[in-house]
């Protein structure tokens, strides 16, 4: 269930960039749009790993600076929480 709804979520943010219509990710993907579809809808509560994992790819693909920021983020809490010199 928690895959499907991260899944519906990556999907939307993908389609509010514009950069991709719902049948480029199926094209993308590898999937037919009715899958994509009943993601969105809540009609499919299993999908494949790998659905997600491609999903996850594109989305990375289009929201660059934000996948970015988090690595920032990551790292300077590391660099500053769990250095040893401090």
């Amino acid at each position: 269930m928690l895959n499907s709804r991260f899944l519906s979520l990556i999907i939307n943010d993908i389609l509010a960039t514009e950069e991709y219509t719902l049948e480029g990710i199926a094209n993308y993907t590898n999937v037919h749009t009715d899958v994509l579809y009943e993601i969105l809808a809540g009609l499919n509560l299993t999908p494949s790993a790998d659905l997600l994992q491609r999903n996850i790819e594109l989305h990375r693909s289009v929201r660059y600076s934000l996948y970015e920021s988090i690595i920032k983020k990551i790292i300077h809490h590391y660099l500053t929480e769990f250095n040893p010199s401090k």
